[in-house]
């Protein structure tokens, strides 16, 4: 069950907004993940022994009634909280069977979208613990999408229990995953990243030997993944091990290092940052600013200035404000007006309004109200309404009206919609049927979720 979680972090990232994202693209996405940040962490389990095939150890019925375990999706549906449903889901499926997974897959097809992936995610990485060749042939008969979704967690719980195995499938089924490195931030990286970052945890050596046999950004994702995870430990030795990598390879080995070494000692990474060629030094430095900014936000600010404007530099600078905001959000605030460029600025608004409202809402919101229209304003805005879980929906369904992006009004307003239907469906149902910001489709479907 231990290999559970990270999958049950991966699933309190997207499961939320998966309702409401597909057949979506742009910010949304990532405001969605932020917001399911703040609960990854407090995910929890223990372990279970699995086998390659059959139900192996864990091949026990769900629990009696008497245990207070959940014996039923139905009883998991049923338990207050995001976090302790995905708890309740890994002991649902942690004790069954392939067969009884098997069983449990076709009963989830007639849930909602976002339970059915979020469930489905769990159940799918359970079953590649027990038979992974089943769960993955399972995974393949649903539909294009759902198909996509799932298969990474399979193949993230397959090379946690035995990397070799799930290598050599991805070697001979290596279509199957062509979509994973096409899912932003809310995917895992490609199908070689994703073995090779669990294989590193048991065999660096054999990892890294295993990631240089790929091409292209495959080999290159699943180098530095090992890598990553030999400098979380020992960063000079993995900055020895860069040897033989140019190009791409190079570039994004060293950047892994570098922002796992500035978790350890910055002044020996900026060293390390400092010896490289300097058209990988932005990127590096970057990546380690982004490390810093944990641990000292005061330096790791001074330093993003000194990154030369771009991706890394705007990366740096969110990176920063997240952490500056923890303490002092409108100090985070008024730091990203004056250095970010609209992109930084945009993105920082996230993460430094959802920590404002959760220390002092009412100054959060007047400070996004306050700005001056544009990108800035629909950013903090938006995150406002996304991170006041505790206002009146109405009210701030009002604010969100005022948003001038359309994309990002029409989530905001449809986020928010969708919490109010839990508090006050009649409300929440009159104002869908007069709203204009929100198209046919996405009613329906609110609305369905609403009645279930």
């Amino acid at each position: 069950m231990k290999h559970l979680l990270p999958i049950a972090a991966s699933c309190l990232l997207a499961g939320g907004a998966i309702g409401y994202i597909v057949g979506n693209s742009g910010d949304e996405s990532a405001a969605a993940e932020n917001v399911a940040e703040k609960e990854k962490s407090r995910v929890t389990g223990s372990s279970r022994s699995v086998g390659r095939s059959g139900s192996g150890t864990g091949s026990a019925s769900p629990q009696n009634p008497g245990s207070g375990k959940p014996q039923s999706y139905g009883d998991v549906s049923n338990v207050p909280g995001q976090t302790a449903r995905v708890q309740a889901l890994v002991d649902l499926y942690s004790n069954m069977s392939s067969e009884e997974l098997a069983e449990e897959a076709e009963r989830l097809k007639d849930l909602p979208m976002g339970e059915r992936f979020l469930a489905g995610s769990l159940l799918y990485a359970a079953w590649a613990e027990v038979s992974p060749y089943d769960a993955m042939d399972h995974a393949n008969g649903q539909r294009g999408w759902e198909s996509m979704m799932i298969k990474p967690g399979i193949l993230q719980s397959w090379a946690a229990s035995d990397p070799k195995g799930a290598a050599d499938y991805y070697a001979t089924n290596k279509s199957q995953f062509a979509g994973m490195g096409m899912m932003g931030r809310m995917g895992g990286g490609t199908g070689g990243a994703t073995i090779a970052k669990e294989w590193a945890k048991q065999d660096p050596e054999g990892a890294l030997a295993w990631a240089k046999t790929l091409e292209g950004r495959d080999g290159n994702d699943a180098t530095a993944k090992v890598l990553a995870q030999i400098a979380s430990s020992d960063p000079e030795r993995a900055a020895g091990l860069t040897s033989g990598l140019d190009g791409d390879a190079l570039s994004k080995a060293n950047v892994t290092i570098a922002k796992e070494w500035a978790k350890a000692d910055w002044n020996e990474a900026e060293a390390f940052i400092n010896g490289l060629p300097a058209d990988q030094r932005g990127d590096a430095l970057g990546a380690a600013v982004r490390s810093l900014a944990d641990e000292n936000p005061t330096l790791a600010a001074k330093k993003a200035l000194e990154i030369p404007e771009g991706d890394s530099r705007d990366g740096a600078i969110e990176s920063v404000a997240e952490s500056m905001s923890r303490e002092n959000p409108a100090e985070a605030a008024a730091w990203v007006v004056a250095n970010g460029s609209e992109k930084a600025q945009r993105d920082s608004m996230r993460n430094v309004i959802g920590n404002w409202v959760d220390q002092d809402p009412a100054a959060a919101k007047s400070w996004a109200v306050g700005q001056p229209e544009g990108a800035l304003r629909d950013s903090a805005v938006s995150s406002y309404v996304m991170s006041d879980n505790n206002g009146s929906p109405q009210e701030n369904i009002q604010l969100a009206e005022t948003i001038t992006d359309e994309r990002s009004r029409g989530w905001s307003i449809g986020m928010t919609t969708m919490r109010w239907m839990g508090e006050d469906p009649e409300a929440a149902s009159n104002y869908l049927e007069t709203s204009e910001f929100i198209d046919e489709g996405m009613k329906k479907r609110i609305l369905g979720r609403g009645g279930r």
